[in-house]
C-alpha cells in the first residue's frame, strides 16, 4: 500500500487526474450495472442510466479535488448519485442501507467541502 501511495505522490498532478478519472469512470461503469440490476422502477431506471451515460466526468473529478478533506470512493460515489438527481428512497435502495443512512452522507460530504459551493445539488 505504501509503495502505490509514494506511486501517486512521485507523478505529477495531470497523472493524478488522469488515474482519478479512470477511476470515476470504472465507478460509473459499476453504478450503471448495479442500477440495470436494482429493485428501482424501470421508468427510474431508465432515467439514472441516461444521467449517468451524460454525466461530466471532467467537472465531477474537478470538483472531488477541490475538497480541502479527503474525499472516499464511498463519498464519490454518493456524490455520483446526488449529482444524478437520484432520490434518498432510491440510493438507498441501491447500496442496500437505511435512507437516514444517505442524508447522513450528504450532510457529512456538505461539511467536506465546507463554504465552497463545489457541488451545487449537495446544498
Amino acid at each position: 500500500m505504501q509503495k502505490i501511495e509514494t506511486k501517486i505522490n512521485s507523478c505529477d498532478k495531470k497523472s493524478f487526474v488522469q488515474v482519478k478519472n479512470i477511476s470515476i469512470q470504472i465507478m460509473i461503469r459499476n453504478m450503471i450495472e448495479r442500477i440495470a440490476n436494482s429493485v428501482i422502477e424501470k421508468d427510474k431506471k431508465d432515467f439514472y442510466i441516461r444521467q449517468l451515460s451524460n454525466i461530466d466526468i471532467e467537472t465531477l473529478e474537478q470538483g472531488c479535488l477541490s475538497s480541502e478533506k479527503k474525499i472516499s470512493g464511498m463519498d464519490i460515489k454518493y456524490i455520483i448519485c446526488f449529482s444524478i438527481e437520484m432520490n434518498v428512497k432510491d440510493i438507498s435502495l441501491l447500496f442496500n442501507i437505511d435512507p437516514a443512512s444517505v442524508r447522513t452522507a450528504r450532510y457529512r460530504i456538505r461539511k467536506k467541502f465546507g463554504k465552497q459551493n463545489t457541488f451545487c445539488f449537495l446544498f
